[in-house]
């Protein structure tokens, strides 16, 4: 029974001015339209004139239409909007009224205004609304009597209530703090006695509860019944006596019902039918059976184990500067989404429309939903307090059947009164057990609160859970690592808060792609900066080598949650590019949901699914003489047990050969396990040369293989200067004068060397943004030909890989901005594009009539110990002393000099 053709309630087709069927009228179109910057028009009572001469073109935006403030220089960090309005707007329409609605209960529904509203018939008030999160509902009986009628709406972005000016629903960041209605713009009409709301609770054994609440504003009590139909025998509940308000419940059963999780999303269609004398009413039902729950530190889905493998979505909608109401808008985004592995949506600091939910209801995902809120004053505002109250009321009611909508959040990275939101959060959960919640995401309290469900974070009281900054400062550590400690110190599940943060290169390109309300004039003055530094040709090949650094980065952080039994999952920041605070552009993907061709889904899911092979190894980097060891696991969330599952491993070479393989004895794969396959052991004393292996593991039969890169390198041996090159620390008088003879001179400057021309590095990607966290080096990876030459000896990819952590954390790179444009490093150095420096840390030249080779890795200290140090000089001064050093460019010593 799972359904097909859905009945899609969050998009309603616009009609012309005027149609209506029996019940709706739409109410999309012209409006007359008037801008109110001096807060004038209730003081001088626009409401009861008509408005004019401006019109404005509903659903949609002050800035779409072009009215606001022309802004005329780009913003500094973030996307720039051609008009900017803050204050109020008032939009106004004359409405025909059929003779049928007479005494009808009719509603004015605004999917999605932005933020507060009034409402006006005829001059006549009708109250106001200020939420961020579902539609603006106004009962209008009475008012709307049969004949022509103007509804007047006060619209005001004025920043209010103070939810934090950079929460995602407010915030210029992503969406915008935009002025206007969106979404279906409708009047409704039902009979006086109606089906005010259903919320609709799953049962066991292929049953439903349904709380229907039935309004009467007739004045008199009423008799009736409501019809439920689910595909079986009609399920019939009858009332008597129900006045203004009444409650009544009903259990519906499904015939061969099927659970709905992120395997199958089975959704299921309901009709309820009121009859209550002479009056009647329908609702339409779209619902899925599921029981989300936890079970000590695992999140459970209908009683199965799950892992949440989210990405962040932070309200970015280039093209309107507001979230879409389209469902396919939203499919083709968790299409893309599944693709990558993903089953799992964080909404930071907002609520999406409906329609997100309708599509998350098909397509499989599991929607961590939070109030519009990112403030350090929560429990200490009464407008605040009161707001995230009603807020958090309204999203239960509104989007609570949805399967889809797992797991409430109280805000984004929440600071204030702990108790008051311990106590908030205690309110929704007893007034709605279908979901998990929690009181923030991430907060300096380093505990879960006592009425969290679940726990997202990046630091618990013994570790941290995502592993950027101090994980990285030595390469021993490998992918042995996990976070076992932080989940035996907590009793619910641990989610990963915010994971990754990788920044990737601009592509230029994309600039062209903002045709709507948002331009891209930011990212303007780093294109010309580059085409400046001569170095436009290689935008693309920086972001590619700065993405692929970046994911492997990216996949490091992803494996270490997975390898941790009992963990929850992780929320990653993010698959898309986050286009504010200061260009935080970390995405696989660009702020369209377009991929940046970095990384394939197939190579992604390697790393992010339901199944995943995982390696625990001590290091990547080998020694000929040693003994490759490590252990093969598999974590697995798939949604039935795997039975004598067999895996292989391999390493393969650059060649794609064979340099060893084996199997593992087969084994069980339990739902929500992490599996040892076994142990790899692989003797490294035949190795003479160094080497690049790909270790793969494969389970038979199955899609399910990841891999990791290795390096194998040759013993340490005493090797003596080529003859007829000069090595040196410093461009001294002696090195000065040996190219000035013709000779050959290596440069190898020492890692304490300071000067104006070198610039500090790290082993690490730009964290976010440095034009946002402006406390970091700055540099994003490497680039190189790994064909050169120089590099003959040493095996490395053209971007920068976990090999080069002892190369590059510490070190420097040359500053080359005095040498001629066009210039290009053996290893190029990638700057962040906020500074586009042009950075080496290999270079080739001839300086006068000499040749010279500086390297600015440290390639001098403690090389017994620095296997890859010690190969790379290998390889640099193999290549000096051959006939194929032969520089084609030339920089003279000022170009260089530190």
């Amino acid at each position: 029974m799972r359904l097909h053709s859905l009945l899609l309630l969050a998009v309603v087709p616009a009609l012309t001015l005027g149609a209506a069927d029996s019940n709706r009228i739409d109410l999309s179109g012209s409006w007359a339209f008037q801008l109110d910057a001096a807060g004038a028009g209730r003081t001088e009572r626009w409401q009861e004139r008509k408005l004019g001469p401006d019109v404005i073109f509903l659903p949609g935006s002050t800035d779409q239409a072009g009215y606001g403030t022309k802004v005329v220089e780009p913003e500094n960090g973030w996307l720039t909007r051609p008009y900017k309005y803050e204050g109020a707007a008032w939009y106004q329409k004359e409405v025909a009224i059929p003779a049928g609605w007479q005494a009808k209960h009719i509603t004015l529904f605004l999917e999605r205004p932005h933020w507060q509203t009034e409402v006006w018939v005829d001059g006549k008030p009708f109250g106001a609304g200020n939420s961020l999160s579902t539609p603006h509902e106004y009962d209008l009986s009475g008012a709307l009597t049969p004949g022509r009628h103007r509804i007047t709406i006060c619209v005001d972005n004025s920043y209010k209530i103070d939810v934090g000016r950079s929460a995602h629903s407010v915030t210029e960041h992503t969406q915008t703090n935009w002025n206007g209605i969106v979404g279906a713009i409708e009047l409704r009409a039902t009979d006086p006695v109606w089906i005010e709301s259903v919320a609709v609770y799953p049962g066991a054994q292929q049953q439903a509860r349904f709380v229907c609440v039935i309004r009467n504003r007739t004045g008199a009590p009423v008799d009736g019944e409501i019809t439920a139909a689910a595909g079986g025998a009609p399920t019939v509940a009858r009332f008597t006596r129900a006045a203004a308000e009444s409650t009544v419940e009903l259990t519906v059963s499904i015939p061969e019902a099927r659970a709905w999780d992120e395997y199958q999303p089975a959704l299921y269609s309901l009709s309820l039918a009121l009859a209550a004398e002479r009056y009647r009413d329908r609702r339409e039902l779209e619902i899925g059976l599921r029981r989300i729950a936890t079970r000590g530190t695992q999140f459970t889905l209908n009683g199965r184990p799950i892992f949440l493998r989210g990405t962040l979505e932070c309200n970015i909608f280039p093209l309107t500067g507001y979230p879409s109401t389209r469902v396919d808008d939203w499919q083709r985004i968790f299409r893309i989404a599944r693709s990558y592995g993903l089953n799992a949506f964080r909404f930071h600091s907002y609520c999406p429309p409906e329609a997100a939910f309708v599509a998350a209801d098909r397509e499989g995902f599991l929607l961590h939903v939070e109030l519009p809120v990112w403030s350090r004053a929560v429990g200490k505002d009464a407008a605040l307090d009161d707001f995230m109250r009603a807020e958090g009321s309204r999203i239960l009611k509104t989007y609570g059947n949805h399967p889809s909508f797992t797991m409430l959040c109280l805000g984004n990275e929440l600071q204030g009164d702990f108790q008051f939101m311990d106590a908030l959060l205690n309110e929704f959960k007893k007034s709605d057990a279908r979901r998990l919640y929690t009181f923030s995401s991430d907060h300096v309290r380093r505990a879960p609160g006592p009425t969290s469900d679940y726990y997202v974070t990046q630091q618990t009281s013994v570790g941290r859970l995502r592993i950027n900054g101090a994980r990285f400062t030595t390469a021993e550590d490998g992918t042995d690592l996990d976070f076992s400690p932080s989940v035996a110190a907590v009793h619910v599940p641990l989610v990963s808060h915010e994971l990754g943060q990788w920044a990737v290169y601009p592509s230029f390109d994309e600039i062209a792609k903002y045709t709507g309300v948002l331009k891209a004039r930011n990212l303007e003055p780093f294109r010309e900066s580059l085409a400046a530094a001569g170095m436009i040709d290689q935008a693309r090949d920086f972001q590619v080598a700065t993405g692929r650094f970046s994911w492997a980065v990216y996949k490091e952080d992803m494996e270490a949650a997975l390898r941790t039994p009992n963990y929850g999952g992780f929320f990653l920041l993010q698959l898309e590019d986050f286009p504010g605070q200061g260009e935080a552009l970390v995405g696989l993907l660009d702020s369209f949901w377009d991929s940046k061709g970095i990384l394939t889904p197939e190579e992604f899911r390697r790393f992010c699914g339901p199944t995943v092979p995982l390696l625990r190894m001590k290091k990547f980097v080998w020694t000929a003489g040693e003994s490759f060891t490590a252990r093969a696991e598999v974590a697995h969330y798939g949604h039935v047990a795997l039975s004598n599952a067999a895996a292989t491993w391999s390493a393969i070479d650059d060649a794609g050969r064979a340099a060893a393989s084996g199997k593992f004895a087969p084994v069980t794969l339990t739902p929500g396990s992490v599996t040892a396959l076994g142990d790899i052991h692989l003797p490294l004393d035949s190795v003479t040369r160094a080497a690049h292996w790909k270790i793969s593991i494969h389970l038979a039969g199955t899609e399910f293989r990841n891999d990791w890169d290795v390096w194998v390198y040759p013993k340490p041996s005493v090797e003596p200067p080529p003859a007829g090159i000069l090595i040196k620390t410093s461009l001294d008088a002696e090195a000065r004068s040996a190219l000035d003879q013709g000779r050959k001179v290596v440069l190898l400057a020492p890692p304490e060397q300071k000067g104006e021309m070198l610039l500090p590095m790290r082993f690490l990607p730009v964290f976010w943004s440095n034009g946002y966290f402006t406390n970091q080096p700055g540099t994003m990876g490497i680039l190189c030909d790994p064909k050169h030459p120089a590099l003959a000896e040493f095996p490395t990819f053209a971007h920068e890989s976990w090999q080069y952590w002892e190369l590059t954390e510490g070190s420097h790179a040359f500053i080359l901005d005095k040498a001629p444009l066009g210039f290009r490093p053996i290893i190029q150095v990638i700057d962040d594009f906020h500074r586009n420096h042009r950075l080496g840390a290999v270079i080739e030249a001839t300086v006068g009539k000499g040749k010279l080779l500086a390297v600015s890795f440290d390639l001098t200290t403690a090389l017994d110990r620095r296997p890859v140090a010690r190969q790379l000089l290998h390889s640099l001064l193999d290549y000096a002393a051959s006939e194929r050093f032969a520089p084609k460019q030339a920089l003279s010593l000022s170009d260089i000099a530190y």
